[in-house]
This record gives structure tokens, C-alpha cells and sequence, in this order.
């Protein structure tokens, strides 16, 4: 399978090759992931949605604190393929579903059947945020929670004065 251009990114781009440049940008994504579950109040047993899920910093951290099933979801069918390597290894396939999709058609993912969405640097490159919302609120339980982390940036955004 050939690679796409956001597993290029994620494997070699981000950090242009430089080995400090990724073991920092790896530290800081650490906290970041922390974070995202923390705020969804995550707890073991629960079941996440990774939309997004890029190489599964979000859903494999689920995992180490214990979720019941991890959906991994992501338009990246390389970057899946890596995340089903990596759960084969850590022999915990039995707790994940892969899916191929956009945040704003997950068709393949049950009516009410997780507990947490969770989307990390995502949203930003969704055309359609109403009805990717939309399908967070059908996959969601009740009572189910959304954490997301998206970067706010200035780009085309004149600057603001300060007086």
C-alpha cells in the first residue's frame, strides 16, 4: 500500500527528520493525550472514538487506561493499517475496530455505541462541522462525552492590535 500524505506527515514531516524535534514534539503530544481523556473523564471500561485517529496517540492511551473498546477512525487507510500493527503487537486487537472514515460520515460506526469521542488536531480540515457533529452526537450514548483538542492558529488572520 502506498503511503498517503498525512501518514508522510505524521512519519517523517512533523519533525523533518530530526530525532530531538520528534522525542520533544512526542513529550508535549503526551500531555496533550492526557489531557483530551482527562477532560473526557475517562475511565476503565469505557468505549472511545478516535476520529482521527492518526497513529493512535489518543486511542492507544485509552487502551493503557483500560477502555473496553477503542474505535480507531481515520480517512488514512496507512496510518490504520499502522495502528493494527501496533495493537496486533501489544496483543490487543480483541479490544479495537478500525474504520475508514472522514469525522463527517461514520456510517460504519453503531447508533449509540460509545462512550467518548475524542478528535485531536482534526477539525480544523473538516468541510461540514455540523453534520461531523452531527455524527458524534448519533454515535455518542447517552450521557456520552465529547474531548477535543484543536489548535487555534492566525493563518490568514490579520493580527490584532493591542491599545
Amino acid at each position: 500500500m502506498t503511503e498517503d500524505r498525512w501518514a508522510a506527515w505524521l512519519r517523517r514531516r512533523r519533525s523533518g527528520g530530526d530525532e530531538e524535534v520528534e522525542t520533544r514534539t512526542q513529550e508535549q503530544l503526551a500531555r496533550m493525550r492526557d489531557q483530551i481523556l482527562d477532560n473526557a473523564g475517562f475511565e476503565p471500561g469505557l468505549s472511545l472514538l478516535d476520529v482521527g485517529c492518526g497513529n493512535g496517540l489518543v486511542a492507544f492511551g485509552a487502551l493503557e487506561r483500560g477502555a473496553g473498546r477503542v474505535v480507531f477512525a481515520d480517512i488514512s487507510e496507512s496510518l490504520l493499517d499502522e495502528c493494527r500493527s501496533i495493537a496486533a503487537e501489544l496483543e490487543l486487537l480483541d479490544r479495537c475496530v478500525f474504520v475508514s472514515s472522514g469525522a463527517d460520515d461514520l456510517a460504519a460506526v453503531p447508533d449509540g455505541s460509545v462512550d467518548v469521542v475524542t478528535t485531536r488536531s482534526v477539525l480544523i480540515y473538516v468541510a461540514d462541522l455540523e453534520r461531523a457533529f452531527a455524527e458524534f452526537s448519533r454515535v455518542l450514548r447517552p450521557g456520552g462525552r465529547i474531548s477535543l483538542f484543536e489548535p487555534i492558529n492566525s493563518f490568514g488572520v490579520e493580527p490584532r492590535r493591542r491599545e
